[in-house]
């Protein structure tokens, strides 16, 4: 299952996107990007899809792409006829272990979208990708194309893969220069009070607990604008997590426990209890206070009929799903029963002591009107997969006062992918309630 903002996806998936109509001044803009003669572009095709467009080819700047760098990416479609409502274009990199790259996004940085496109126009189409950090091939491989649904549009003419996507170009890639850094580790205080589940963060146990080290780059590792820390307790019954989220537009249109909040705006936690890299769970919590849970058995086999009985509550700094406006950001809490953490998984899960390791990982989905979707996460897996297990941290559990048991041991592997440590004071921040979910 999933979703936006360069991630690793089936074969046979596409992305999802809520796209917003453009304003009059969009469609203004717009039309900066809208040519009057065909381009010569370093990769032609002429790749013909249906009797509705053309793919003439595509730009890359740099002409080469450095793994954990960002690469722009330009193409250029001609119009015979309009593709018609619901048909999107998506851009597909590859070759990926298990599927590719997605590079889905709305045309013409969002003030173009594809239902808008007139005959005889030749649409410039640029987006900015960045290449995963750990990028196993010498070359990239880019492909386009145009969906609805299940449905593709029939490639006529011109290099595909017999899955009607457009081989537009074979981008060479050069040697990555990341640096490998062991994988975060938290300790989450114990509590003996249980936390109010209302998005405020201004129990006690919160002011104690120190702050996560801040979200980076999902991708490269690299600094977030948007900055988000987390915060872990727990008690004989629950592990409750805190996000503390900047965002200049928070909006969230779902109202329905399983929706798909991963498209918006939302925070995100995976828990892989027993650290066997098999079975795990996945659990979101959008502004708006509206909760997704999943089992999964095995690596993306998503069972969302599974109930977790986690409950959330948002605090919002601005004013939730109001475009136009700016806003400060938003605080989420999570309570997640400690039983739930093994899914419906037969084997029995040792209860949480001081000094026992869970794996886990922790994500935030950024999505602002007008620009693609950003991801952000604890400990970046550096491929476009949020389910790459192998990069999850460390989730100690502590004491009352935050310490291990002098003989517990916590192996750090070191992998590729965190920035130092930042943090902030626990100060609540004025905020507009929103309700938790039901």
């Amino acid at each position: 299952m999933r979703r936006s903002c360069l991630l690793l996806l089936p074969l046979s998936a596409c992305i999802e996107q809520e796209t917003p109509a453009p304003t009059a001044d969009d469609l203004k803009i717009a039309r900066r990007d809208v040519l009057s003669a065909d381009p010569s572009p370093r990769f032609p095709a002429g790749a013909e899809l249906e009797d509705k467009l053309v793919y003439l080819g595509m730009d890359a700047d740099p002409p080469a792409a450095t793994p954990g760098k960002p690469i722009k990416l330009t193409h250029y479609w001609k119009v015979k006829q309009p593709p018609g409502e619901g048909w999107k274009l998506f851009v597909h990199l590859g070759p990926q272990k298990g599927g590719y790259v997605n590079a889905d996004h709305s045309p013409v940085r969002g003030r173009y979208p594809e239902s808008f496109w007139k005959a005889g126009e030749i649409i410039r189409d640029q987006h900015t990708v960045s290449l995963p950090a750990r990028w196993p091939a010498p070359q990239i491989e880019v492909y386009v194309g145009f969906y609805k649904g299940a449905q593709r549009l029939r490639v006529v003419k011109g290099e595909q893969d017999g899955q009607n996507r457009v081989l537009a170009a074979k981008i060479p890639v050069g040697a990555s220069a990341v640096p490998e850094q062991k994988r975060p580790r938290y300790v989450a205080r114990r509590v003996t009070v249980p936390i109010k589940i209302d998005g405020k963060l201004d129990d006690p146990a919160w002011q104690e607990a120190p702050f996560s080290d801040a979200f980076v780059d999902t991708m490269t590792g690299a600094k977030v604008e948007a900055q988000t820390q987390a915060k872990i307790v727990w008690d004989d019954t629950n592990l409750y997590v805190a996000f503390s989220t900047d965002d200049r537009d928070v909006a969230s249109s779902f109202s329905r426990q399983d929706d798909k909040l991963w498209t918006q705006d939302a925070v995100e936690l995976f828990i892989d209890a027993d650290g066997d890299g098999k079975d795990y769970v996945e659990l979101q919590a959008s502004p708006a206070g509206v909760l997704f849970d999943s089992y999964l058995p095995g690596h993306r086999q998503n069972q969302n009929d599974w109930q977790s009985g986690a409950k959330a509550a948002t605090q919002v700094s601005g004013t939730l799903n109001k475009r136009g406006d700016e806003d400060r950001g938003f605080t989420t809490e999570l309570v997640v029963p400690l039983a739930a953490a093994k899914g419906r998984a037969e084997k029995p899960l040792d209860s949480p002591a001081p000094g026992r390791v869970w794996r886990i990982n922790l994500f935030r989905m950024d999505l602002d009107q007008g620009k693609p979707q950003r991801a952000s996460g604890w400990s970046p897996p550096l491929v476009g997969d949020f389910h790459a297990l192998d990069r999850f941290g460390d989730l100690v559990f502590g004491d009352a006062a935050g310490s291990v048991p002098a003989a517990t041991t916590v192996e750090v592997v070191a992998k590729p992918g965190l920035v130092p440590r930042l943090s902030r004071p626990a100060v609540p921040r004025p905020a507009v309630s929103s309700p938790p979910a039901k």
